[in-house]
């Protein structure tokens, strides 16, 4: 993967370092990468300003330290995409695909807990549909520790069939979750540095590698 356009559509700030900071530790000097977020991902728990600005400054702070552009915020509420009008979200992806024009999307599976997850898959795959003219040639989509495997329905679960080696990218990835301090929690939770390492290793097991990221092959367009 070089000398490609690369967006990433997330339902909220953390969501794409638990899918893909690997893969984006892999991929951002070679490649043009951009990132959406739905939401702020805060709201949904807590109006309190205070925590807002917070997730926004880490986020602010990650994507400095990368030397990525500033992401995007859509700036929907949190944990209530199913709330809106599904043509607004995806109106709202499409008009920046055609302005960004990218070949590759990452974005959530729709086999999540999350309904937000959910929700931006459903528009981001409506916004990707295969017309004329459409630039994207792969959509990947990832799974979000302590939503995805929490689904609990073995006929709707996340099942991977593309992994991307992430050996040397591993601890960038632990490091790059240390900016969003507000949403790691303590082992045995999922969502803690312990808890990344293990999937990670885990998906390298899988795919015959010492860490790997886990994606689901959604779409592959040769041209």
């Amino acid at each position: 993967m070089k000398n490609n356009k690369i967006l990433i559509i997330a339902a909220h700030p953390d969501d794409e370092i638990l899918g893909c900071g690997g893969t984006i530790t892999k991929l951002k000097a070679s490649n043009e990468i951009n990132i959406i977020f739905m939401t702020n991902g805060v709201s949904a728990r807590s109006n309190d300003s205070k925590k807002i600005k917070v997730r926004n400054s880490e986020t602010l702070a990650l994507y400095k330290y990368l030397k990525i552009k500033t992401p995007t915020f859509f700036n929907f509420e949190d944990n209530k995409l199913d709330v809106v009008p599904i043509l607004k979200i995806i109106k709202k992806i499409e008009n920046y695909i055609n302005l960004f024009k990218p070949n590759i999307i990452f974005t959530h599976t729709p086999n999540c807990l999350n309904i937000d997850h959910q929700k931006t898959f459903e528009a981001t795959i409506t916004a990707c549909r295969p017309i004329k003219d459409n630039s994207i040639s792969l959509i990947l989509s990832f799974e979000t520790l302590s939503s995805t495997e929490w689904k609990g329905n073995k006929q709707k679960s996340f099942f991977p069939n593309y992994f991307i080696n992430i050996e040397n990218q591993i601890k960038n990835k632990i490091k790059y979750l240390s900016f969003y301090k507000s949403e790691i929690r303590k082992f045995p939770h999922s969502r803690s540095y312990e808890g990344v390492k293990a999937l990670a290793k885990y998906r390298g097991i899988m795919s015959g590698l010492k860490y790997a990221e886990a994606f689901e092959l959604i779409r592959y367009i040769k041209k």
